[in-house]
This record gives C-alpha cells, sequence and structure tokens, in this order.
C-alpha cells in the first residue's frame, strides 16, 4: 500500500506523476508544431510549385503575344517576314517544350487560354505571317486571347490566394487548439504539483506534527498510548521507537510512584508517632516545660508538620497519578471545605503578617468530592499565596458559582498580589518536581508537588486547576463540576 511505502518510493511516485505531465505537454506541443509544419510543407511543396509552373505557361503563352505584337510592328516598317516568322517560331517552340514539361499540369481553363496561343502561333507560322499579323481579325482574335489568358490567370491567383488562406486558418487553428491544449495540460500540472505537494507534505508533516505532540506529552508526563499514525514506513518506525521510549518511561514512572509510595507509607508510621510523642510533651504529660523548651518544641512541631505534609502530599500524589478513583462522598460542603482549609493556615498567614479573607459570592450547592483532598488542595493554594505575598497584604478566597458552558461549575478562587510568575516559570508550574523561587518571594523553593497535586486532584474530580495574572493580581481557580445538586445538609445552630 501506497500508505506504507517507503519515503523514497513515494517521492518516486509523486514525482513520476509531474514528469509524466511535463512529457504528455511536450508531447502535445511537438504534435501541434509536426501538424503546422506539414500544412506549411504542402504549401510550399504543392502549392508555390505549381503556381511557377503555371507562371511559365503564362510566360510562354505571353512571349508568343509578345512575338505577334512585335512582328506586326516589324512587318509594318518592312522588316523581312522570314525574321518575323522566326521570332514567332522561337516562341511557339518555347511554349511547346512548356505545355509537355511542367504546363500538363495547369488548370484546364489556363491551360485551355495558353493552348489558345499555341494555335495562333501556328497559324500565323502557315500563312504568310506578316499578310496574317496586319489583319484587324488578327487583332481581335489577339485581344480575345489576351484576355482569356488574363482572366484565367487572375481566377487562378484568387483561387490559390483563397487555397492559402484556407491553410492559414488551419494553421491557426492547429496553433490555437495547440496552444489551449498546452496551457490545460500545463493547467493541470500545475494543479497536480500543487496537489502532489500538499498531499506529500500532509502524509509526512501531519503524522511527525502528531509524533511531535506526543512526544511533548511524554515530556510532560503524560504516559497514554501513542496511536499509529498514517505516512511512510520511516515515520511508522520512528514511531514504533516511541512508542518503546514510552513504555520505559512508564515504566521508570511506575517505579518511581511505587518508590515513593512505599518510601512515604514507611515514613508515615514514624511521623505519626513523633507527632504524637510531641503532642504528649506540649500537653505536659511529662511535666511542665520551660519557656525555651516550649520554643524548641514549636519548631519541632512545625518541622514535623511541614514533614506530615510532604508525606501525605506523595501518597496523594502516588495515589492520584495511578489512577485509583478518588473517594467521593455525597452532599459535600464546599464552603465548610475551604473555611476548614482557611483555617489550617491561618496560624502561617499570622506569621507572615498576611491577611486571609473568605468571600462567598454564590454558596455553592452540595457536591461529591473527596472532601480531605480538596481541603488539602485548597489549604496548598492558600499557603503558596501567603508565601509570595508582602508583609501587610491581603489574600483572598472567592468561593462561587460560575454559569457559563454547558454546565454548572463550583469555583475557588485564591487571590494574592505577590511578583507574579516568569514565563519560564509558569510553563512548567503544574510540572511534578519541578519547583522554581518565584522573584521577590522570602519562602524558598519546596520539593514542586503541591501545584501538581492539586491539578491532578482537581481533575480527578473532573474539574481544572488554573491561573491567570490581571492588574498586579495572580489569581489560582479550581473549578469543580457539579453533577447534580444535593440537598445542602442542615448547619448546626
Amino acid at each position: 500500500m501506497l500508505f506504507r511505502s517507503r519515503l523514497a518510493t513515494r517521492l518516486s511516485l509523486t514525482h513520476g506523476v509531474l514528469v509524466a505531465l511535463l512529457v504528455a505537454l511536450f508531447a502535445v506541443t511537438l504534435q501541434g508544431l509536426l501538424r503546422m509544419h506539414d500544412v506549411m510543407t504542402m504549401i510550399s511543396t504543392e502549392k508555390f510549385s505549381a503556381l511557377d509552373a503555371e507562371e511559365g505557361l503564362h510566360r510562354a503563352a505571353w512571349n508568343i503575344e509578345l512575338a505577334v505584337r512585335h512582328g506586326r510592328i516589324e512587318c509594318s516598317e518592312g522588316v523581312p517576314q522570314e525574321t518575323v516568322r522566326q521570332r514567332v517560331l522561337e516562341a511557339r517552340q518555347a511554349f511547346s517544350s512548356v505545355v509537355s514539361g511542367a504546363g500538363a499540369a495547369a488548370p484546364r481553363r489556363l491551360k485551355d487560354a495558353a493552348v489558345g496561343y499555341g494555335t495562333f502561333a501556328d497559324e500565323a507560322l502557315k500563312a504568310n505571317t506578316c499578310a496574317f499579323l496586319v489583319l484587324n481579325e488578327t487583332d481581335r482574335r489577339r485581344a480575345r486571347l489576351d484576355e482569356e489568358m488574363t482572366n484565367a490567370w487572375i481566377d487562378r491567383l484568387h483561387e490559390l490566394h483563397t487555397d492559402i488562406e484556407a491553410k492559414e486558418q488551419t494553421v491557426r487553428t492547429i496553433g490555437r487548439r495547440t496552444t489551449s491544449m498546452g496551457l490545460a495540460v500545463a493547467l493541470l500540472g500545475a494543479l497536480t504539483a500543487v496537489v502532489v505537494v500538499r498531499w506529500t507534505a500532509r502524509s509526512i508533516a501531519t503524522p511527525v506534527a502528531r509524533l511531535a505532540a506526543d512526544a511533548t506529552r511524554l515530556g510532560e508526563g503524560n504516559f497514554a498510548p501513542i496511536a499509529p499514525v498514517d505516512g511512510p514506513m520511516e515515520i511508522e518506525e520512528l514511531r514504533r521507537h516511541l512508542e518503546r521510549t514510552r513504555e520505559k518511561l512508564l515504566e521508570v514512572d511506575r517505579l518511581k510512584q511505587s518508590f515513593l509510595a512505599s518510601v512515604s507509607h514507611e515514613l508515615r508510621s514514624p511521623l505519626g508517632r513523633l507527632r504524637q510523642a510531641l503532642s504528649l510533651l506540649a500537653d505536659g504529660t511529662v511535666g511542665e516545660l520551660s519557656e525555651r523548651q516550649s520554643r524548641v518544641l514549636s519548631l519541632a512541631w512545625k518541622a514535623c508538620e511541614q514533614e506530615v505534609r510532604i508525606v501525605e502530599a506523595l501518597l496523594d500524589m502516588s495515589r492520584v497519578s495511578s489512577g485509583m478513583p478518588v473517594q467521593k462522598e455525597a452532599g459535600c460542603d464546599l464552603e465548610r471545605v475551604v473555611q476548614a482549609a482557611v483555617r489550617s493556615e491561618t496560624d502561617v498567614a499570622q506569621e507572615r503578617g498576611v491577611e486571609l479573607r473568605v468571600v462567598t459570592q454564590v454558596r455553592p450547592p452540595s457536591l461529591r468530592l473527596d472532601s480531605a483532598l480538596i481541603e488539602r488542595t485548597v489549604a496548598n493554594l492558600i499557603r503558596n499565596a501567603i508565601s509570595v505575598s508582602p508583609k501587610s497584604s491581603e489574600v483572598k478566597v472567592v468561593i462561587g458559582v460560575n454559569e457559563n458552558g454547558p454546565g454548572r461549575v463550583a469555583r475557588v478562587d485564591v487571590v494574592d498580589c505577590g511578583p507574579g510568575l516568569s514565563a519560564e516559570v509558569e510553563s512548567r508550574l503544574f510540572r511534578p518536581f519541578s519547583a522554581a523561587n518565584v522573584e521577590g518571594a522570602a519562602r524558598p523553593a519546596g520539593i514542586g508537588l503541591g501545584l501538581s497535586l492539586a491539578r491532578e486532584v482537581a481533575r480527578a474530580h473532573g474539574g481544572e486547576l488554573g491561573v491567570s495574572r490581571e492588574a498586579g493580581l495572580t489569581t489560582f481557580r479550581l473549578e469543580l463540576p457539579v453533577e447534580h445538586e444535593q440537598p445542602r445538609p442542615e448547619t448546626p445552630s
């Protein structure tokens, strides 16, 4: 099949079509030129050759006329009759030679008129030449012969002119047809060239573009199978190589996820015990702590909580990335989940001197959510916003519902007035383990899991997480589809 042929074979076939059209164009032009040459040759060989012979017959007859005319004058002037007779005889002999040669093919009317001159010369030679030439009847007869010959010659020239015009018209017709056919073949060749070039380019560029997009997708961590492509065998071989690369990368990613899950699980138990121990110390179970010991305990507690968050993020990323379904609960109150996330980050905001404010524009209906994942996701967005916000600034959390589009979407906007994101940082913002320092932010870069996990959680719920920058404010928007409205649980008084 052509779609599975080698690129060299495909190019040979497509270029062969163009060469065939060029050959056809040359053949059409050459055929037209040969036909025109045949017509011109026929005019030259038949018409002009015949005209030369007829002109010789006319000249021979005219020589008899001149011999008779001069003889009549010479006879009146007393020139010997033998001299006059000799002149007429020479003209008659020359005429006989022409008539028996090329003049034999002359048209009948012209030939009859010329033969009349021969008969006239024969009569002049048989009789007393001078006496015959000076007769009035001879003059009248000679005038009639001259009139007949002139008319015959004029008619012959007119006939020849008409015939040549017809041949010229034939040549022009052949030229127009040849030109039209040449233009048609040239236009067909141009269109075919455009079609062939576009088809060839598309048959190569389209699969290459698809493979390039697939390669980019692989680089971004999307390991979905690479679909077969139509194109030359070389491109199909490239697709197979890329598919093998995808399988190896997928295996490496699975090993990485498995490793992270194992490490996170192994760290979770000792961190839980450490947290419990620190909690017992803080509660005074082992005795009262001095102020200095309380400060050290506070630092240890914060470090422990940070490590716990990292471990939980690693476990959540492992669970979500592996394709395990999120544990959605019916009747979740998104506003309560957001308020819980805000409360968990209040202490961090106070330490940074940043004010946290929640604005509910439209209270969303009850949703089906994994409330723990959504709470950690919103908390992570708030924590990032606090870390890049200057002191005495505000981080605003806006809750609302978008009515645009095919379905209702609940949204949570986390807005900060930080320095914003550079194009380089924004291009890899949601890639896992792709942390970067934000210019002007006091917090150093983390391990690069928070935003990547947040987007994965949003997509696992059928939603999306995006970022925008407008009027000096950076907004991270979490969108969650409203599948169907649940009865809102009663708020305890």
